[in-house]
């Protein structure tokens, strides 16, 4: 049976042509195109025929047929890069070769290289396939004047763009995969359920990324929604900046900031029921510095927000309690960027210490040299304006709860200038 496909959805970056230009033996191939058409046609397994049937005629896949699909790229094996000028051979490095003598020279494929060029070959299909859905997806965010291309051969000139396509490349890769051997498959009814949420959180990530870098500096994609182990490549102050510039950022929508907080908090507590040395140490050196600092740094500007607004609402001892909470989150912000923070507990994210115990900690600081004795003055004054609000009757006028607030906001703006 002949099957018919665009050979457009193939990258061609190079055409070779062998023969007399005016004669009959000239033999052109298009390189990569060329080989993963040849590949195409020596398909005998009986899996990769019936998924190239239902491509070229347009036929549904199934949630297994995409398991297979996905299975035929997701692999360890290494792709093809473009040559390098010094290499000359293009033929052997496109994985392909002459063959024959006189007139019946020809182009065939180099054993050693199939398994590349079948990986490759199947990975165009699989994009081909998803283009319509992931670019829609891609649509729903504004990243400026970009044409979509997520295909492993560079397409930009322009390097900060072509690392936005190299993000959203891996976000895309990263979602298939998640879909093979992540725990979050069985939360969706099929394959597109899952491929449009995974990977819309995944490019809402990208989004993010990209809004907080600084103009002229390439993006990267941040795996928050994938295995923590390959964060391993990140420094702890590094990731902290990154993640703070992103929840920070009013630009991105609340709903983004949100998903990525939960989401890094979420995947902090699954990752904490692995007990093997490996994931110990990665907790220990990168996970609990990040994750207990971005969360009490976040729950600290939170407070203080709070205690803004019970100011405005006449609600004065209770505000006074967020200002004094504000600075306490803030303290142990400070705590753990100083590697004071004891082990979190089981089935617990943050650290789990008394006030009394944060507060002679704060001091030993002080006594450090790294937070002046003016900011311990104000924790204690807060502090004890918190007692009086929450244990006793005596009720706060405005002056009062306005003083705490002030002080609450700069032992706060302090706190973030020591570990910026």
């Amino acid at each position: 049976m002949e099957l018919s496909i665009n050979a457009a959805i193939f990258p061609m970056v190079m055409g070779i042509s062998i023969g007399p230009k005016d004669g009959n033996l000239q033999k052109a191939i298009d390189l990569p195109r060329g080989a993963n058409l040849l590949y195409l046609h020596s398909i005998t397994d009986r899996t990769e025929l019936g998924l190239l049937k239902k491509y070229a005629t347009n036929e549904p896949l199934s949630d297994a047929d995409y398991e297979q699909l996905l299975k035929l790229f997701i692999t360890n094996t290494p792709r093809t890069q473009p040559p390098s000028m010094s290499n000359m051979d293009f033929l052997s490095h496109f994985g392909v070769e002459l063959f024959g003598a006189d007139d019946e020279i020809d182009f065939r494929l180099m054993a050693t290289q199939v398994p590349s060029i079948k990986a490759d070959t199947w990975e165009c299909i699989a994009l081909d396939i998803l283009r319509q859905s992931y670019c829609e997806i891609i649509s729903c965010f504004d990243f400026g004047d970009i044409a979509i291309n997520l295909g492993s051969w560079k397409t930009e000139f322009d390097e900060i763009k072509q690392s936005l396509l190299n993000a959203l490349r891996s976000a895309l890769f990263f979602t298939f995969v998640g879909f093979l051997h992540g725990d979050d498959r069985s939360l969706y009814p099929s394959f597109m359920d899952f491929f449009e949420n995974e990977f819309y959180k995944r490019v809402a990530l990208v989004h993010a990324v990209f809004r907080s870098t600084e103009s002229g500096k390439k993006i990267e994609y941040l795996p928050l929604f994938d295995s923590f182990y390959n964060l391993r490549s990140s420094t702890k102050a590094d990731l902290i900046q990154m993640l703070q510039t992103i929840l920070n950022n009013t630009d991105i929508v609340l709903d983004e900031r949100m998903m990525i907080k939960n989401r890094l908090i979420d995947g902090a507590e699954l990752f904490h029921s692995n007990t093997d040395a490996q994931s110990i140490a990665l907790e220990q050196s990168l996970i609990k510095p990040v994750v207990n600092f971005i969360v009490e740094i976040q729950t600290a500007d939170e407070d203080l927000q709070a205690a803004n607004t019970l100011i405005n609402s006449q609600l004065h001892n209770q505000s006074i309690n967020r200002s004094y909470y504000a600075m306490m989150h803030a303290t142990k912000a400070l705590l753990e960027h100083n590697n004071l923070l004891r082990d979190w507990v089981p089935n617990e994210l943050n650290v789990s210490e008394n006030h009394s115990q944060l507060e002679r900690k704060l001091t030993g600081l002080e006594t450090a040299g790294i937070i002046t004795s003016s900011f311990i003055a104000d924790f204690q004054y807060v502090k004890q304006k918190r007692w009086v609000a929450d244990y006793t009757l005596i009720q706060f006028k405005e002056a009062e709860s306005n003083e705490c607030f002030n002080r609450a906001n700069t032992f706060v703006a302090e706190i973030k200038r020591l570990t910026a």
